[in-house]
């Protein structure tokens, strides 16, 4: 009996360091203003986000956003939600109508309306705010990146994410500088980093 036993303390024991039984996590994405398109950075990368033992899913609701935060965590899996551009706005009104989250990540953000939807710090989890310094939509410069971080009152910090590429039509569109040139790997590896970390 023993020995059975201890079989299967081993076999828990390992399932465990496989991460098969370890607390999944789940990150909510929120695109930006054209919607759940191919083109957006979080919908094309999808897949890349998160990494083992993270699910992902894709809203463009914020009271759905806030309700499938709140189902999670109550099974007791972190929650992290992220941002894309307008997307900012959605996380901000999902946080404000009461979702339950353990971080929160935004991509060239509109920041400063986010901020006004949130109306105090008070409401941020730690955030991470992921933005590139040659983005010229005039809703999300880099200085309201650097604005948002310093209303935070220390909860959010700014990674920079730097890449060029030619010029676009469209500066606030998904291909452009606002969408990192689609050189994805920094901006996702970012994401993924703060994902493990919370």
């Amino acid at each position: 009996m023993k020995k059975i036993v201890a079989v299967v303390a081993f076999a828990i024991s390992a399932m465990f360091a496989d991460g098969a039984l370890a607390q999944s996590k789940v990150a909510i994405l929120m695109p930006g203003s054209a919607g759940a398109v191919p083109n957006d950075f979080l919908v094309r990368n999808k897949d890349r986000i998160g990494g083992k033992g993270v699910s992902t899913v894709v809203t463009t609701s914020s009271g759905e956003a806030a309700s499938i935060s709140q189902a999670e965590a109550a099974k007791g899996r972190k929650v992290v939600l992220v941002g894309m551009s307008r997307g900012a706005i959605d996380v901000a009104a999902a946080l404000a109508a009461g979702a339950k989250v353990n971080g929160l990540v935004i991509v060239s953000g509109m920041y400063r309306e986010a901020q006004s939807r949130l109306g105090s710090p008070s409401l941020l989890p730690r955030t991470l705010l992921i933005h590139n310094k040659y983005d010229t939509c005039r809703f999300t410069l880099p200085e309201f990146a650097t604005a948002f971080a310093a209303w935070s009152g220390g909860r959010a910090s700014v990674r920079w994410v730097n890449v060029q590429g030619p010029e676009v039509p469209k500066v606030c569109g998904p291909m452009g500088a606002h969408g990192f040139y689609r050189q994805d790997s920094g901006a996702v590896a970012a994401i993924n980093s703060f994902i493990r970390s919370r």
